[in-house]
């Protein structure tokens, strides 16, 4: 990639692509990213974003086009992502795992020019290509990642043009596409990068999944802007993880990583090995306060847990050296404004839950064409992430559940998060979900679905646990054992598909 822009060095905002390009010029020789006993250096990579780019725009890809990427293959979606922000287009990152019908949503919702897909997902897309008038072109991920040499002047881009589009999870209505710009990415992995201490001489373990923001831009986003190395694998895998851990200096993952690695004996002697891992993140959902110091006394350090969402990257992070309030999401990032606000519009007071909102350059521009719903999300002037918080006098953020989440039964304000940690502190219990269900008389009931790790406990003994631990209104109405959360790619709870199983007349 060329060397970055005049303007970008004399101090202007900054720019995605640029910092990238400079990025691949300082450290073309070394080794950018590895997987499976072979490895690319920074060269390696420019080569075949460039070549991706050109191909690209042979096919139709114009500046400020969305190219959807649609597959598993992490090398080829890499370059994939890589050549459409070459070619000054709008890289769309699909679950390869989506149905036919999500697939068609998001295609056409976003508009998509062109579709960069894996040998499993082309003949999926193919089928749909009726329904997809704007779809101009599909290129097997194979072809973006051993494309041929090709002229190719790359065209400009602004740093407020969007490059980037992530469609929410969906967990709780239609996916929107979140729209992000150079300047505003570019303002997040850098904040993250000076918050986690990221250098040229870390290795990020990464084997998260590059469609969905945690693994694309906390994980490759930030190894490339900073010049590290990635290891990568195509997934996450129990026992094969353990081994690549001990490769790197810093390993991000969900809750269900380490819960896995908690089942598995040989986790505690391999974490022996593990002294050079200076960071251990956790995302998605905090890990379950009854785990926490078993894990952390098997790797010798805290975890640092953080909130982030598909808007904003990540806003808060608990410090690499501490304090760690335990069930805290940390302190906002560098250049990050959040503040908590109750139902009157007024702050929240220290201890007191309030709707978490954000201002900041971090924050995507847009909702892809969905004008109502920016407006509605930045009325007052902050970015409503629809959380809910509350701040100890020391400003860490802990948060306490979604504000869509709330339940509200006889006048009572129940907070999932808050019940949920009492039941998960229960002896025999793995995990649960606290969910409210419409009731007649006291508006809604308070519904708990669990997760037994002892199959002998009984809906008896939890109530005289949670009778001991939580106010009347609190406590579950009804409890409902099931053998396992439903959960996204991400081990995100999907709680519309629990609230059929669990609802009843």
């Amino acid at each position: 990639m060329a060397e970055a822009s005049q303007a970008n060095r004399a101090g202007a905002r900054p720019h995605f692509l640029d910092e990238l390009r400079a990025t691949f010029a300082a450290r073309a020789d070394q080794p950018a990213v590895c997987s499976q006993d072979r490895s690319w250096t920074y060269q390696d990579l420019e080569v075949k974003a460039r070549r991706c780019a050109a191909r690209l725009r042979r096919l139709g890809a114009e500046p400020g086009d969305r190219v959807a990427i649609v597959t598993a293959e992490k090398l080829p979606f890499l370059v994939a992502h890589l050549g459409t922000l070459s070619a000054a287009a709008v890289s769309l990152p699909i679950n390869p795992k989506f149905t036919p019908d999500e697939l068609r949503y998001v295609l056409q919702d976003s508009g998509a020019r062109v579709v960069v897909a894996g040998a499993h997902e082309l003949p999926v897309i193919d089928s749909l290509r009726p329904d997809l008038p704007g779809l101009r072109a599909l290129l097997p991920d194979a072809e973006a990642w051993e494309a041929p040499e090709a002229a190719f002047v790359e065209p400009a881009a602004g740093r407020e043009d969007p490059c980037l589009m992530i469609y929410s999870s969906g967990t709780t209505g239609r996916p929107k596409g979140v729209v992000h710009t150079q300047a505003n990415l570019a303002s997040s992995i850098r904040a993250l990068q000076s918050c986690w201490r990221f250098t040229p001489d870390d290795v990020l373990v990464n084997v998260l999944p590059l469609f969905h923001i945690h693994g694309l831009s906390f994980g490759a986003h930030l190894s490339l802007l900073t010049g590290c190395r990635m290891l990568v694998e195509p997934a996450f895998h129990p026992r094969r993880t353990l081994d690549l851990i001990g490769r790197g200096t810093v390993f991000m993952a969900i809750p269900t990583f380490y819960y896995s690695f908690i089942d598995r004996p040989e986790f505690r002697t391999a974490a022996r090995g593990w002294s050079h891992v200076r960071l251990f993140t956790c995302g998605s959902a905090p890990i379950r306060p009854e785990v926490l110091p078993e894990l952390e006394s098997i790797l010798g350090r805290s975890v640092i847990n953080r909130y982030g969402m598909t808007e904003a990257h990540v806003v808060t992070s608990l410090p690499l050296d501490g304090p760690w309030p335990q069930g805290s999401v940390g302190l906002p990032l560098e250049g990050l404004e959040v503040r908590l606000v109750t139902e009157d519009g007024s702050t929240a007071a220290p201890g007191q839950v309030g709707s978490v909102q954000l201002r900041g350059p971090n924050l995507f521009r847009a909702y892809w064409r969905r004008p109502e719903a920016t407006r509605d999300a930045f009325a007052s002037g902050w970015f409503e992430t629809g959380d809910l918080g509350r701040r100890d006098a020391d400003g860490f953020l802990t948060l306490v559940g979604r504000k869509h989440d709330l339940i509200i039964t006889n006048g009572f304000n129940v907070y999932p998060q808050v019940v949920e940690r009492v039941i998960n502190e229960c002896p025999g219990v793995r995990e649960s979900t606290v969910l409210g269900v419409p009731d007649d008389k006291r508006g809604e009931r308070v519904v708990a679905a669990v997760v037994r790790a002892d199959e002998a406990l009984s809906e008896r003994s939890l109530r005289a646990y949670l009778g001991e631990h939580l106010v009347d209104y609190q406590r579950p109405a009804e409890i409902v054992f099931v053998p396992a959360l439903p959960r996204n790619a991400l081990g995100k709870v999907l709680r519309r598909e629990l609230l059929s199983l669990v609802s009843g007349p």
